[in-house]
């Protein structure tokens, strides 16, 4: 904790914006990746695609790809559908990523208020000491950026890391149970 908090304090004193844990930028709006944003279309191999209801994985097989690309199918080789609340998890999980969450922008992307879905786990994590508001925008602390950071690999390691070894051996897997 202790290195990530003095290279979070270092960043910000030489003016730089934190755009995501572990990412620093000069531009202040500058987004981390697409995973850091509400919709996003990706195209070949391995590509994800994320939807409002769904999101989705390319085949990683190159072959496999082709081939559905060549008859005019979807080379998609996962689909997951979202419950309404689901997709508001994946929306916070990924925007917290950039170390805020902007109350208005969650209204307007699901249509009712973040303090209506999540007012009690807010209030939660700002006793805890994780997160300050001002003027509707959630902001990490330090603490809150440190344990997000250890989660968030725990995540990674534990279900991206599962699901992306079975799609390397299976183009297009019947189900993956995590």
């Amino acid at each position: 904790r202790k290195l990530l908090d003095a290279i979070t304090k270092h960043c910000l004193d030489m003016g730089y914006t934190r755009s995501s844990i572990w990412t620093f930028s000069n531009e202040p709006n500058a987004n981390y990746s697409s995973m850091t944003r509400e919709n996003f279309l990706g195209f070949g191999c391995s590509a994800t695609s994320l939807f409002k209801e769904q999101f989705k994985i390319n085949t990683f097989d190159v072959a496999a790809y082709c081939e559905r690309i060549r008859s005019g199918e979807l080379a998609t080789s996962l689909t997951i559908r979202f419950t309404k609340r689901q997709r508001m998890i994946y929306w916070l999980f990924w925007t917290a990523y950039s170390t805020k969450v902007v109350a208005s922008e969650f209204e307007k992307f699901f249509g009712v208020p973040l303090k209506k879905m999540y007012g009690f786990e807010l209030r939660v994590a700002k006793q805890l000491g994780f997160i300050k508001e001002h003027d509707g925008i959630y902001e990490m602390t330090l603490k809150g950026a440190f344990y997000y950071h250890y989660y968030e690999n725990f995540y990674t390691l534990s279900y991206i890391d599962k699901m992306w070894g079975i799609m390397r051996t299976e183009a297009f897997p019947k189900q993956i149970k995590l």
